[in-house]
């Protein structure tokens, strides 16, 4: 995109910015003090997962329910959440209201004082379908995985119940103000039909009290890509004001030119707004309808395309939006929700806090947005409660790479985040990146995640997980380097580990293996794929229970941290990439499909403060992890799949010819099986076959067994003595079972 569309769109922003900024005020320590939830309200209640019994522990019985929350605009501190002045009525006072869920021990004697919060992703319970290789958005159903050397289940529901074994409590509440309530209603319930409730909230509306409460408007823009044939809705996120221009544009990549896209070749549709932002139907805020063939045949945007295709193009609607939510109070519900469940009660109407007397412990985790958000929450202060109390004494992020969210803003988006090719210039992004307290080599500014934390003595303990995806498409590195090419120290109380070959949410193994149960045969992506490679499918949801188990006994003081395994550039893990695979010692693949071009999602610094984000040329040092002759990545924890590889597992995938081609292929990753015998190895894969690796099948076996009990050693994989889950011996019996296949059976 030319920096001058930019500037343009700045411009006609102006008059918003000049009197009401988009950003929230960092610039000191600041806690919110005045301000609680008022009202837990219980909107139904029952056994979850249809009576299934955990163990000893019992039944579980979940709570759906509904808070009520204020926070005064008089504040000194509500600078703090943008917008917050503007949405307060006569009082000064702002209220919201947001949707909860309990699961806690039907008999209060077996919960064990842990709270675990997992932080929704748009609504739905990812993380505890990970933590228990269950299924997720399920409180109704409960069938336990199995990998046998003949038989593979997949989990529904609570799965192998590794949290439920334990007796803890977990809560998870609505923060997006842009995902619609579940929970106003008078009543709610699970069951087979409605085994999750979507969870949002309710967010007021800013309105610009310093000008006679006139509506807030600014010009904004919205993206959409097609990665398919058919796709031609662009969802809008804001109420579009009426009677005002509007303009649609295609480019190939987020740095090309911006080609008009004729009026004439789509068309707006206002919705309901009852429905989330970005939603396609009448429902949502509003929609564009963009008669794609016509944009394909006409010439003046051919330079959008890529072969003649607008399968990965980016669309761009520009509006004029109004009635801005405080979204930012999204950070605000959680903190003062965990702060009432931990230590109220009551709340104001006199309802007993349902939890009261069983909280000593809590904890926060999340995956890919979710772990995002809990880095926000953490870098903006929100770990301290309005009595300056520590809210999360333990957080486990997965998967947010270097980046944060684009909540607490005016015109914010939480579910957009930046990548290579889609959303690349979204909000959220920017420095710091490190809990380690840093200087910015670009823009001198001083700053780190734990900051505010460690000054009001809150801090939590910290274990962040990431995969390869982060490596590539959330610039990974930024935690523990400075971005100028220094090595970056961990702060004690923080440990990072890596996770090579993996997905960018872990998958279970016996999904893993459902999915693919012979990794010494690639997987055959459809012909309207993105990218001409299959994903990788090596699992790890075991690692985020046994760093799970690890982070509740360091709070607790029961167990020693694990000492973080993330590549740094001083052992040689992380390098600078360049075109070529042997910048970071990796193989060259092409030949065999698995291309490499060294890109990955570059970082700038960015200018948030106006609409949209107006990007520099100044540019962060981004470095990638280095790899072993047979292209698997160095440094981090190797899962037994990587650490006795059948395939190269890499972190990126690239999309073909037709859809951006040379672009990054989104949260994508890639594999390509070695070859089983020299003999059937290509003449131009470098690469050793897995006969010469292994000897025979009983030698892979033998390695897979021994890799097992390495990671058992290091106690990062579970031998069946926390939660009823013996992870080990899963492994153990998929490596039989991989032994057992057809194509790896030629083996001797």
């Amino acid at each position: 995109m030319k920096l001058g569309y930019f500037i343009a769109l700045a411009l006609l922003s102006a008059p918003a910015l000049a009197s009401n900024p988009l950003l929230p005020d960092l610039s000191t320590d600041c806690t919110l003090q005045q301000s609680a939830v008022q009202s837990l309200s219980i909107k139904g209640q029952g056994l979850a997962f249809n009576g299934t019994r955990f163990g000893d522990v019992g039944t579980y019985t979940y709570l759906l329910a509904e808070a009520n929350a204020t926070v005064s605009a008089n504040d000194p501190c509500a600078k703090s959440i943008v917008d917050l002045a503007n949405a307060a009525d006569e009082h000064g006072q702002v209220a919201y209201r947001f949707d909860v869920v309990i699961l806690t021990p039907t008999d209060p004697a077996k919960a064990n004082g842990t709270l675990l919060y997992e932080v929704v992703n748009r609504g739905r319970a990812i993380a505890m379908a990970v933590l228990q290789d269950g299924g997720a958005n399920d409180l109704y159903n409960a069938v336990r995985p199995s990998v046998s050397a003949d038989k593979v289940v997949t989990g529904q529901g609570a799965g192998n119940g590794f949290v439920l074994n334990q007796g803890t409590t977990l809560v998870w509440s609505g923060w997006q103000g842009d995902r619609p309530q579940s929970l106003h209603g008078e009543t709610a319930q699970i069951s087979a039909a409605q085994p999750w409730p979507m969870l949002g909230m309710s967010l007021p509306v800013a309105r610009d009290r310093a000008h006679g409460n006139r509506t807030l408007e600014a010009f904004v823009q919205d993206e959409f890509i097609a990665n398919d044939a058919t796709s031609q809705l662009l969802g809008t996120y804001h109420k579009r004001a009426a009677d005002t221009s509007a303009r649609l544009t295609l480019q190939r990549t987020p740095q090309s030119p911006a080609l008009t896209v004729p009026e004439k070749f789509w068309r707006y549709t206002a919705g309901s707004a009852e429905a989330e932002g970005g939603n396609v139907t009448g429902k949502g805020y509003g929609f564009v309808t963009i008669d794609r063939a016509a944009v394909r045949a006409d010439a003046s945007l051919l330079a959008g395309l890529d072969a003649g295709s607008d399968n990965g193009s980016i669309y761009h609607f520009s509006y004029t939006a109004q009635e801005p939510k405080v979204m930012g109070l999204g950070f605000l519900a959680t903190r003062d929700l965990i702060s009432f469940l931990r230590y109220a009660k009551a709340d104001s109407l006199g309802q007993p806090n349902p939890l009261a007397g069983r909280v000593q412990t809590t904890l926060g985790t999340g995956i890919s947005q979710s772990g995002r958000y809990l880095r926000d929450f953490l870098w903006q202060g929100f770990n301290t409660d309005a009595q300056g109390r520590r809210v999360f004494d333990g957080m486990l992020p997965l998967v947010a790479g270097s980046r944060k969210t684009y909540t607490n803003y005016r015109w914010a988006k939480p579910g957009d985040f930046s990548l290579q090719q889609e959303n690349h210039y979204t909000p959220g992004d920017q420095f710091p990146f490190s809990y380690a307290t840093s200087t910015d080599p670009l823009t001198g500014r001083t700053d780190g995640l734990l900051k505010r934390c460690l000054a009001q003595a809150t801090c939590p303990k910290v274990i962040q997980y990431d995969s390869p995806v982060e490596a590539y498409g959330a610039r990974a590195s930024l935690l523990v380097t400075d971005g100028a090419g220094h090595d970056l120290a961990i702060p004690e109380e923080v440990r990072l580990f890596y996770v090579p070959g993996t997905t960018h949410t872990p998958m279970s193994l016996s999904r893993a293996a459902e999915t693919q149960p012979d990794f010494s045969v690639d997987l055959t992506p459809p012909a309207t794929a993105i990218s001409a490679s299959p994903g990788a499918n090596v699992s790890s949801s075991a690692l985020y229970r046994a760093l799970l188990v690890n982070l509740e006994g360091w709070v607790k003081q029961q167990r020693t941290p694990l000492a973080s395994q993330y590549p740094t550039l001083s052992d040689g893990t992380l390098a600078l990439a360049s075109a070529q695979p042997a910048s970071l010692g990796m193989p060259d693949l092409a030949a065999l499909g698995l291309g490499f071009s060294g890109s990955y999602n570059h970082l700038s610094v960015n200018d948030e403060g106006v609409l949209p984000t107006q990007p520099s040329q100044r540019f962060y040092q981004v470095y990638l992890p280095t790899t072993d002759g047979q292209g698997n990545e160095r440094g981090g924890v190797k899962m037994p799949d990587v650490a006795v590889p059948l395939a190269t597992f890499a972190g990126y995938s690239l999309r073909r010819r037709g859809f951006a081609e040379g672009q990054q292929n989104g949260l994508n990753s890639s594999q390509l099986a070695f070859a089983l015998t020299p003999a059937t190895r290509a003449a131009a894969d470098p690469r050793q076959s897995v006969l010469e690796l292994y000897g025979s099948r009983a030698g892979y076996v033998k390695a897979v067994d021994q890799a097992v009990d390495g990671l058992v050693d290091q106690q990062l994989l579970l031998d069946g003595t926390v939660g009823g889950v013996n992870d080990a011996a899963d492994y153990k019996a998929r490596a039989r079972l991989q032994s057992q296949q057809a194509h790896f059976s030629q083996l001797p």
